[in-house]
């Protein structure tokens, strides 16, 4: 059950951490006048060269793998409420 629970919390610090830097990438993308702020803001807000790069960077995988990390999670303590112990 120890596990379990520092999975869930693993799971929503990556999850949220990945959802916020996609944000932060896309209103960097979005509200940059020209390349040249976007890449300004990008180096000082998100460390990469510009804010496609930190959309590329797998973020979304981190994202994904947070998702199935969480559900693996909710089985486990499923498994542990019925009592199957496998």
């Amino acid at each position: 059950m120890f596990f379990t629970r520092i999975g869930k919390v693993v799971a929503h610090l990556v999850f949220w951490l990945g959802l916020f830097r996609v944000s932060s990438a896309l209103l960097i993308a979005f509200t940059s006048p020209d390349m040249e702020t976007n890449a300004a803001f990008s180096r000082r807000y998100l460390g990469t060269a510009t804010s496609g790069e930190a959309l590329s960077d797998k973020i979304f995988l981190y994202i994904i793998a947070a998702i199935i990390l969480g559900v693996v999670c909710e089985i486990s303590a499923r498994r542990a409420k019925v009592g199957i112990d496998a």
